[in-house]
């Protein structure tokens, strides 16, 4: 999987699960995908990488198809350690079950998940919390039982057997419903509204030894996986500078062009290198708009047609429109 910061891309996996999901129900798959860029051919390019915006518009599309089912669940407990790709490698190679959780603490690019992941020991059991959420926050919850069922079935492909959970907490409210399909789905004790996202099991399965441990393979993957991390670091850096350039004057922003200039390079060479990164101008233009705007909400300052001006928007309504896609929220329900 990509990392989910570099520039606002992920991978196909999921978005390939949720329309398989919506095909065995007998819907159209297209459904799924009303009102984001994918199309069911480009699902079958599986060298393509999309905007996780677009991701967020097919999570919300099958979240509403199925409201009586725990899609995220399901999927998370279908996806193998394969789909971390390098970092699952890693992990499955690594001398113990601690070691394999500490390799995906160090690495949270690769995991591409939203969270940041930490391990702890808290009362003779070990617990892995997810925190730092940094996806669309109406699917915050979505995105948390994604994580901890897909690492559940991570740790149980690790082990060579189950993960038994004791218990499994989340920070969102869901209905009664909701949250008792999900301590069918996971097996053990679940509680919404909590402070933390974390998932709790026997503190002795952290040493256990991993049955394709393997010492040369994991410092080779190791190695691997840092140079990767390296490469969506540098990658960070240089979007980074690009998007401090747009920054500057939001309302009547620098044309590609002048942008080019500022980073010492022609049009061409920028527009191919954001292909490169897969991104364009135009994307990193809305990212930098969405991260000003979620400041000048929450600020609460400036009333919406002001903000929407002040970002170089036509009109109030078309900032709505386009904060609607990028969050899922409209202005007035984020800032509340």
């Amino acid at each position: 999987m990509s990392g989910w910061k570099s520039c606002s891309l992920t991978s196909l996996h999921h978005i390939r699960q949720l329309v398989a999901q919506v095909k065995a129900s007998g819907r159209e798959p297209e459904s799924a995908l009303e009102g984001s860029e994918i199309t069911l051919d480009l699902l079958d390019d599986l060298t393509r990488k999309i905007k996780i915006v677009d991701e967020y518009v097919v999570y919300r599309n099958v979240n509403a198809m199925f409201p009586h089912r725990n899609v995220t669940l399901e999927i998370g407990l279908n996806a193998r350690v394969s789909i971390y790709g390098l970092l699952g490698y890693a992990m499955l190679t690594a001398p113990t079950l601690r070691d394999a959780l500490n390799v995906a603490a160090e690495f949270p690019a690769l995991i591409a998940n939203g969270f940041s992941m930490a391990v702890d020991e808290h009362h003779g059991r070990a617990r892995v919390i997810f925190s730092g959420y940094s996806g669309a926050h109406d699917l915050k919850v979505s995105y948390a039982e994604l994580a901890i069922s897909s690492f559940k079935r991570s740790c149980s492909d690790i082990l060579g057997r189950e993960l038994a959970l004791d218990e499994v907490t989340f920070e969102g409210s869901v209905v009664p419903s909701h949250s008792a399909r999900c301590q069918e789905h996971l097996g053990c004790k679940v509680a919404y509204a909590q402070p933390r996202n974390m998932m709790a099991f026997d503190l002795a399965l952290l040493d256990l030894s991993l049955p394709m441990r393997d010492p040369v393979s994991h410092f080779e993957i190791i190695e691997a996986c840092r140079r990767q991390n390296r490469e969506y670091a540098a990658e960070r850096e240089w979007l980074q500078r690009v998007k401090l350039i747009l920054e500057r004057d939001l309302q009547s922003p620098a044309p590609l062009e002048d942008v080019a200039h500022q980073m010492h390079c022609s049009a061409r060479t920028l527009r191919r290198q954001l292909g490169v990164f897969k991104t364009s101008y135009r994307q990193l233009l809305d990212e930098v708009r969405f991260e000003r705007a979620k400041i000048m909400l929450k600020d609460g300052k400036l009333p919406t047609d002001q903000i929407a001006e002040t970002l170089g928007f036509c009109d109030g309504a078309g900032f709505r429109r386009a904060f609607q896609r990028w969050s899922g929220l409209a202005p007035g329900a984020y800032k509340a």
